[in-house]
């Protein structure tokens, strides 16, 4: 590693690691407590007191239809959520306080919240289930509110990758796809203008390096101002030679970017081993690997984490400050 790399990224762990104090504000509990989850798992069910309805097949009276913000919504606790390809384009939309008792919400409730602030996407990796995949969420929110407090709202993609089985959630990434770029349109056209930052972990990455593929490019790239603030590649488990090509759209979508990468990050390094078996190369060189994430620069910030020895982890309050000063 060069000497002036070295430095760089000595200097941007230091500032992460080290909260802004200026940014730092006294927090409302309500208002910080509330999660907005965006489910691609088609079988996400809440439990009411007498009955259970699949959240998309909810019965709305004309006059629920008319009044999109009314309680009257299923409200009660999670049932069921894994995934099954339902053929449908609509996500279930959820916000939940307490992490217990949840209630139906929707993209324009989400939007007359999000006014003003800040907002974090996060899109979690492979392998977990709705629940994991809701504590790593709050875990983000937590920092996010200390680093950020009220300025900052988080919304949680959950899409739809089975528990445990990752062969099983490479296979269902060509199906989610589709939904998480009709819900990448949505959000920025709801959004115009507004401040939003991703953070992506690890095979969660791909689904936006392929929305922005997929995407009109005339309307993500030739404008004055790009559309993300922070793009945050969270130890991705990405193809670097699939990466690479796009390394130009993604520095002219996001002020910034950064990769959180290692080399001893045993998941990342496991692979790229599978990958490398039967004497195949294309797909074994891991973008999460630090030695090379490094060749990206200086087009994109990467940050060596190795030393921070926390696997496969996600560093949730390293992005947190990240997010706060940058």
């Amino acid at each position: 590693m060069s000497r002036r790399l070295y430095l760089t990224t000595c200097l941007l762990i230091a500032l992460a690691l080290c909260p802004s104090q200026l940014l730092a504000q006294s927090v409302d509990d309500s208002a910080a407590n509330k999660l907005y989850i965006a489910s691609d798992r088609a079988t996400l069910k809440i439990q009411c007191d007498h009955d259970v309805q699949t959240l998309e097949e909810w019965p709305f009276t004309e006059a629920e239809k008319a009044n999109a913000f009314s309680r009257k919504r299923l409200e009660g606790t999670i049932k069921s959520a894994f995934f099954t390809d339902n053929g449908q384009d609509d996500l279930s939309w959820v916000i939940t306080d307490d992490d217990k008792n949840f209630s139906q919400t929707d993209l324009a409730e989400f939007v007359q919240n999000a006014r003003g602030k800040h907002i974090v996407l996060f899109v979690h990796g492979c392998c977990v289930s709705f629940k994991e995949m809701e504590h790593q969420a709050r875990d983000l929110q937590r920092e996010l509110t200390k680093t950020m407090g009220q300025n900052v709202i988080l919304l949680a993609y959950d899409w739809a990758t089975p528990a445990l089985m990752y062969t099983g959630s490479l296979r269902t990434m060509g199906t989610t796809q589709g939904r998480f770029n009709i819900f990448m349109d949505d959000l920025r056209k709801s959004l115009p203008g507004q401040k939003i930052s991703l953070v992506m972990h690890s095979l969660g990455g791909n689904l936006f390096l392929r929305y922005l593929t997929e995407s009109d490019k005339q309307m993500l790239i030739t404008r004055k101002e790009k559309p993300f603030n922070l793009l945050i590649f969270s130890r991705p488990d990405m193809s670097f030679e699939t990466f690479r090509p796009h390394l130009a759209e993604v520095a002219a979508t996001g002020k910034e970017s950064f990769i959180l990468a290692a080399e001893n990050d045993i998941n990342i390094n496991l692979s790229g081993f599978v990958r490398s078996l039967k004497g195949k190369t294309f797909g074994s060189f891991r973008l999460g690997q630090f030695h090379n994430a490094r060749e990206l620069t200086p087009q994109l910030k990467v940050m060596d984490v190795s030393t921070l020895r926390q696997g496969h982890l996600i560093l949730y309050k390293l992005i947190a400050n990240l997010l706060a000063n940058f």
